[in-house]
């Protein structure tokens, strides 16, 4: 099985193991920068070495991918030159099935909603014609497939990337998520205008500190409508705010959005998790 991520490989190996003995293959050229590279290689490793399967480690050759997405550069997600890089690392997968003898070949690919499932099947059975070894695929993002594999990246504490993997999805997703800050900025100054408020709140913060007269103020609600559109990582709040709002819980919820509540410590000034 062609492993693209770690996470999306959790759903299709749980799918596929009951056809037989699964080793998993990572082989994927199109990842960028090197740092990154490593980064999901190890998430692959640490996989394999917690559900006990084996894994095989292609080379890593950026410049075979270049080569074969040459003139599509420019296009984006889903488009000519994500088959390309799809086809190129599907050929390699049966190839490699072929010369060690296995009677079958798949990829983790169709876990990801990102990811055309009639795209990779069309290329899977190009390249069972071409090495005569049998394809078995199903797209794994259906049927609480995706849902599944994020709780169990969670669980297993496996890296998830925010981006597809090669340089251009990288520019591509940057661009889109400069541009949802932008308009999250715009929403969060005409609600700050709204509701009569002086406080700026910066998008995307590591930690948001929040006093409880700011919260009583406001309401939960409208509260929350910032804290959706702010969506810091953490929100610091004092002990009797978090007693008077969140007490007993981890995180605070507000629709889809949840935040990790951080506790101050009056005592020794610092900040501990609850």
């Amino acid at each position: 099985m062609h492993v693209c991520c770690a996470p999306d490989a959790t759903t299709a190996y749980l799918r596929l193991k009951d056809k037989g003995e699964v080793t998993m293959y990572f082989y994927n050229p199109n990842i960028h920068p090197r740092s990154e590279y490593i980064r999901r290689l190890e998430a692959a490793r640490k996989l394999v070495r917690l559900w006990n399967v084996d894994l095989i480690e292609g080379k890593y050759e950026p410049d075979e991918y270049f080569k074969a997405v040459k003139g599509y550069e420019n296009l984006g997600e889903m488009s000519y030159r994500c088959f390309l890089c799809i086809r190129q690392r599907l050929l390699r997968t049966a190839e490699l099935a072929k010369k060690l003898g296995y009677d079958s070949f798949s990829t983790s690919l169709p876990t990801s909603p990102k990811k055309s499932y009639q795209m990779v099947l069309e290329i899977g059975e190009e390249a069972e014609k071409s090495f005569g070894v049998k394809f078995i695929i199903e797209d794994f993002k259906k049927n609480g497939g995706y849902p599944l594999s994020v709780k169990l990246s969670k669980e297993l504490d496996l890296y998830r990337q925010n981006y597809c993997g090669c340089i251009f999805s990288y520019y591509e997703a940057e661009e889109k998520r400069m541009e949802s800050r932008r308009r999250r900025k715009d929403k969060l100054m005409e609600l700050f205008r709204t509701l009569d408020l002086s406080e700026d709140f910066e998008i995307d913060q590591e930690e948001l500190s929040v006093s409880g007269d700011l919260i009583k103020r406001l309401g939960l609600e409208n509260f929350g409508e910032i804290l959706k559109l702010a969506r810091p990582k953490k929100l610091v709040v004092d002990v009797e705010t978090y007693e008077n709002f969140w007490m007993g819980k981890k995180n605070a919820r507000f629709g889809k959005f949840k935040v990790r509540i951080i506790v101050k410590d009056h005592v020794t000034e610092g900040t501990t998790g609850v």
